[in-house]
């Protein structure tokens, strides 16, 4: 049983349920998916799939998370910035002109399930840490780079021009050379979509505009007959329910698909998490990093299986549902059989819809991502992450979402080793009041030990910062030719490797050549162990590796000081 509640969690919290919760949670699905349903058909288009598909999408995936999840208001559903991935994914593989053909259905699921297997694999493996090393100002740029090239990408649907590939920034300059082709009519359909939706997004925030701009496109369209003035529409929408099975597809493919499943992980796996997380801090409970990627690897997959795309959990649909009042995953069970109503009964309705309106939908779910503060933020607080944030951004949008995505993962990396490498290595000073040694540049009353040099290391040793501390210690031993004796206070260095223990042997040589004696001070044990591993101690004394400063410097010294 415990095995069962640690990987299905639904077996421990739905026994519970508490009913005088239904109401809120009830509310919470309806109110959901009136922002779902028209979600669900924008963002299939921007997968690339036929708009039904993103009913099927959604509905698994309302079924498939709160088995496995363990967030109370995390909502699951199609994600504007994960389809976009998937579609660049599968481009390449199908080919542009086979975007919406049963042949990107095909691949799409199959990048959706091959999604699921690999954030199954990370959650058994229990790689949720690898969360806390995406930094936030790469993801930040990321974040409104993607968000502004979604925007971009869209334009062409609300001018009524023909697509464009390559990066957004291309993609934006053949969109402007196409605006004396634009079709009037679709661009009045779009742009008053969009006027209406951010109108009631600044005046009316609370109503449901992206259904309700859409049943008005929906009635206008079919008052007007747009379709015969040269307005595209969704055309065909079946009623009824999904195949269920895996996709007819072969593995020729198998890294590309890999490959990709990642670069939505990485997505996907951010948004979803800073859902949660956010939820969990105001309602004061815990999430369990490994068995959201088990949840996010089986909505996926489930998603998959019915032929739609890979989804997230939905940072703006989740502050719907909380806002509404969700206390449990019992309202996304519900919105699912709203859902699943939607497909068998109100499906056909959709046939009429412009795919300006539809544009203008996925435009007014960027416009809440589109930010400049951060940027703002950043420049003041921090060149450095200001730098990283543009990289990230400036990637998405010159160079393409998977090579901007390979920038931001990069680019995190180097800002861990770069920070990491920034350890400091400071001069000590004893302080006779106290018996304890600080730092000298920060107390001028300290006293020197005569003939001894005492440095503490203010950070890991390994190999981002062997050169930096090798390059400190002898500036330092410069400093104090008369020293007969080095001490290396390591109660910081919680971190190391070869390179480090290396390092550590050559101070060492180097200072044994010079007639000075290196001794160290607080070794924590695992660094202990490693440096003896490495050898350190072929020529560094172990009488010399002490329990404290003071015990290295020399006990003497400390009691007549």
């Amino acid at each position: 049983m415990r095995l069962l509640r640690r990987y299905l969690p639904i077996t421990a919290w739905l026994p519970a349920y508490d009913r005088s919760g239904f109401a809120g949670d009830a509310v919470a699905g309806l109110s959901v998916w009136a922002l779902l349903v028209p979600q669900c058909l924008a963002y299939a288009t921007l997968a690339g799939v036929p708009v039904q598909y993103g009913l099927y999408t959604a509905f698994a995936a309302l079924l498939a998370y709160p088995l496995f999840g363990t967030s109370r208001q995390l909502v699951q559903g199609p994600s504007a910035a994960v389809c976009a991935v998937s579609a660049a994914v599968i481009t390449p593989l199908v080919g542009a002109s086979e975007l919406g053909t049963s042949s990107a259905v095909g691949w799409t699921a199959a990048l959706a399930i091959t999604t699921g297997l690999v954030y199954v694999a990370l959650g058994l493996l229990r790689m949720g840490w690898v969360s806390t090393f995406l930094s936030k100002a790469v993801m930040s740029g990321f974040v409104l780079g993607f968000a502004i090239g979604i925007v971009i990408d869209q334009l062409h649907a609300l001018m009524g021009v023909s697509a464009a590939g390559g990066s957004y920034a291309e993609e934006l300059w053949n969109t402007l050379k196409a605006i004396p082709d634009t079709s009037l009519a679709t661009l009045a359909v779009g742009g008053g979509s969009l006027v209406l939706l951010l109108g009631m997004r600044r005046y009316r925030p609370r109503w449901p505009r992206m259904l309700l701009v859409v049943v008005f496109a929906i009635a206008v369209s079919s008052a007007l007959d747009l379709a015969q003035h040269g307005v595209a529409v969704t055309g065909d929408v079946p009623t009824g329910l999904f195949s269920v099975g895996l996709p007819g597809v072969g593995f020729d493919e198998a890294g590309a698909l890999v490959a990709g499943a990642l670069s939505v992980v990485f997505v996907g796996y951010s948004e979803s998490l800073a859902a949660g997380r956010s939820m969990a801090r105001k309602h004061g409970y815990e999430i369990d990093l490994d068995q959201e990627l088990i949840a996010q690897g089986f909505a996926c997959g489930a998603g998959g299986l019915v032929g739609g795309f890979a989804t997230d959990g939905s940072l703006s649909k989740t502050s719907v549902a909380d806002a509404a009042g969700q206390r449990t995953q019992v309202a996304s069970l519900i919105n699912a059989a709203l859902i699943l109503l939607t497909m068998l009964l109100l499906a056909s309705l959709f046939e009429q819809l412009p795919g300006a309106t539809l544009a203008a939908v996925v435009v007014d779910a960027m416009v809440g991502l589109i930010t400049f503060a951060e940027l703002r933020r950043y420049f003041v607080v921090n060149r450095a992450d200001w730098l990283f944030f543009m990289g990230a951004g400036l990637g998405i949008l010159f160079f393409g979402i998977i090579q901007g995505i390979l920038i931001g993962v990069v680019l995190s990396l180097l800002l861990l080793i770069w920070r990491s490498s920034r350890t400091s290595v400071r001069e000590l000073g004893y302080d006779p009041a106290n018996g304890v040694f600080h730092a000298a540049s920060r107390h001028a009353d300290l006293e020197a030990v005569p003939g001894v040099l005492v440095l503490r290391v203010d950070g890991p040793l390994f190999f981002a910062d062997v050169d930096r501390f090798h390059g400190r210690v002898r500036e330092l031993a410069l400093a104090h030719p008369g020293a007969r004796r080095m001490v290396i206070d390591a109660e910081a260095i919680h971190l190391s490797d070869t390179d480090g223990a290396d390092i550590i042997v050559e101070v060492a040589e180097a200072l044994a050549r010079q007639g000075v004696v290196f001794a160290l001070a607080n070794v924590h044990p695992p660094v202990l162990a490693l440096w003896e591993r490495a050898g350190v101690f072929d020529v560094v004394d172990r009488d010399e590796v002490h329990d404290t400063v003071a015990d290295a410097v020399g006990a003497d010294f400390v009691r007549s000081g």
